[in-house]
């Protein structure tokens, strides 16, 4: 592998002396060759914010030169290429380097292509060039943790709960990481970690290693074969199936997971672990025979898929809220599930018991102010796109409830209203959607 170093030196350096184009270029030359080079994404976003603060972006450049990269960004993520889709963001994040949900759909793109260490990259650079952006606090704390980082995970979700301290699931990840921190302090491990117990220090690494979330191909492989070779003498071995199915899953491999979590439900159908791990691949390989006919260009063949997948999505959460009905997530999914298929009436009855989870409840009153706004009950969907909007603060769905608040209003005749909404939105991001063209056609 070609060593990095000198490179990330050079751009190091002329981030230095305010080069910030040979900075760009070159953190650039580096991510085309390692994409999830975590420190050279991390330095290209701070040169660009670096540049930023120098000579602020103009917005109309940044629409003009950069803004056509939105929309096919956000058609890559609807279809799947979330590795495209960075790359569009990425491209309009040149001319307008600040944009909130440009960074945050940057953020998640790359997180869902498996470039983790560019996701967090991205998250914890905007996190801290905006501290008081929740969600870019919430997301790099939790790809700290998966990574073993857990102080700086931790770090994160304070931060995030100086942002808002009623946050539900900052509360309860810093009450996780400080108990976890806690424990390890003392040097008492569960049952299962012996870590302690083990004196052979090649033993001990292997199994560190075997337990992080995060492993080399090569490593998944070899401890792939190791335990598939263990299977073979102990073939109904609960735990070495658990951990052959987690590998697969990572060695992207999902069919082969399911047929071992399948296996293990055999012996144990009512686990609403091993259940809900094979609900997530069965919609995951579904979504991957949306994406191949996709890639072939074959349209009949997506939107069969397509249907497909909405169908299975909705009968995985509503088997989800039969076992458990009192799984306000799972009310969620479903919810938002049947609103996506045109049960509208059904999906409003979930997402009005789906809005009583703290973690859910602003993507519940989001989405039930669009139900209603389909149902042409636009002063219920405006009293819920409000709620939505309290709720979420700042951000992209705060974003999301202003537009659909803008359209609704626009649609009754209030061009003052919309005005109001829209411009909103411009205060925070300008390249959201089609609202910069939204506020010149009210103005006129």
């Amino acid at each position: 592998m070609v060593d990095l170093t000198k490179y990330l030196e050079q751009a190091a350096d002329a981030a230095k002396r305010r080069n910030y184009a040979m900075a760009v270029k070159i953190y650039g030359q580096v991510l085309a060759i390692q994409p999830d080079f975590g420190e050279a994404r991390a330095g290209l976003r701070k040169v660009l914010f670096q540049k930023v603060a120098q000579k602020p972006a103009s917005k109309l450049t940044a629409i003009l030169f950069g803004g056509l990269n939105l929309p096919i960004a956000g058609l890559m993520r609807l279809v799947g290429q979330h590795a495209a889709a960075a790359k569009g963001y990425e491209r309009y994040l040149a001319y307008d380097p600040t944009a909130e949900g440009a960074n945050l759909k940057l953020g998640n793109s790359l997180e869902r292509a498996g470039l983790t260490k560019s996701a967090l990259a991205v998250y914890a650079a905007y996190a801290e060039h905006q501290p008081r952006c929740l969600e870019a606090c919430r997301a790099a704390g939790a790809l700290y943790y998966e990574q073993g980082q857990v102080n700086e995970a931790l770090g994160m979700y304070e931060q995030a709960l100086k942002v808002d301290p009623r946050d539900q699931d900052s509360l309860k990840a810093r009450k996780n990481l400080a108990a976890e921190g806690a424990l390890a302090s003392t040097g008492i491990e569960k049952a299962e970690s012996s870590r302690e117990l083990i004196k052979d220090k090649d033993k001990q690494q292997k199994l560190e290693r075997s337990d992080r979330l995060q492993l080399s191909a090569d490593e998944v492989d070899d401890e792939l074969a190791s335990i598939e070779e263990q299977l073979q003498a102990n073939p109904g071995d609960q735990k070495l199936l658990r951990r052959a199915a987690r590998l697969r899953e990572m060695a992207k491999d999902l069919q082969g997971a399911l047929d071992l979590i399948d296996q293990l439900l055999q012996k144990n159908p009512t686990d609403s672990e091993l259940l809900e791990i094979a609900s997530d691949l069965r919609i995951r390989l579904q979504e991957q025979m949306v994406q191949k006919a996709v890639k072939r260009g074959d349209d009949g063949a997506a939107k069969r898929a397509n249907a497909a997948l909405g169908e299975l999505r909705v009968g995985e959460a509503r088997r989800r809220v039969e076992r458990n009905p009192s799984d306000l997530g799972a009310r969620y999914d479903l919810g938002a599930g049947l609103l996506e298929s045109g049960e509208i009436d059904e999906a409003i009855k979930e997402l009005q018991q789906a809005v009583k989870d703290p973690r859910k409840k602003t993507d519940a009153m989001f989405l039930l102010g669009r139900a209603f706004q389909l149902k042409d009950l636009p002063d219920l969907a405006l009293g819920q796109y409000a709620k939505a909007l309290v709720a979420a603060g700042s951000g992209v769905r705060a974003n999301e409830a202003l537009y659909e608040m803008g359209v609704i209003c626009e649609g009754q005749g209030n061009k003052q209203a919309a005005l109001g909404h829209f411009t909103k939105i411009i205060e925070q991001d300008i390249g959201f959607r089609d609202v910069a063209k939204k506020v010149e056609a009210l103005k006129n």
